[in-house]
């Protein structure tokens, strides 16, 4: 029962994140630029998105998550305001800085999947 997917190359990250959701009871799966998003199990209600690494750093991808129904956070490094419009307009739901992102899963995830 996968809910969360988690679109991060970046180890630390990666783990911080799988720790946090895991420790609020929400499944999570780890994918790539090469995962298809019609493989995604029903019960996926969100996906977290790594901005700064360009291959998830699409507009695209996006905008086919938007289209599952899926909730979307963005994460970057330093949110600057012309990349954040650009990813809000493609379908995020919320977008923050990495720093703060780790801090406050617990209430974005329980905000936009409750």
């Amino acid at each position: 029962m996968i809910e969360v997917i988690l679109f991060v190359k970046d180890f630390e990250l990666a783990s911080k994140l799988s720790a946090a959701c895991i420790d609020i009871d929400r499944h999570i799966e780890f994918t790539d630029e090469n995962t298809d998003p019609n493989d995604f199990s029903k019960n996926t209600k969100m996906s977290i998105i790594d901005l700064d690494e360009k291959v998830f750093a699409s507009v695209g991808l996006i905008s086919e998550l938007r289209r599952k129904g899926l909730k979307i956070i963005g994460t970057m490094n330093i949110v600057n305001n012309k990349d954040a419009l650009k990813f809000r307009s493609a379908g995020c739901d919320v977008i923050i800085s990495r720093a703060s992102l780790v801090k406050n899963i617990p209430t974005l995830v329980s905000e936009l999947i409750a």
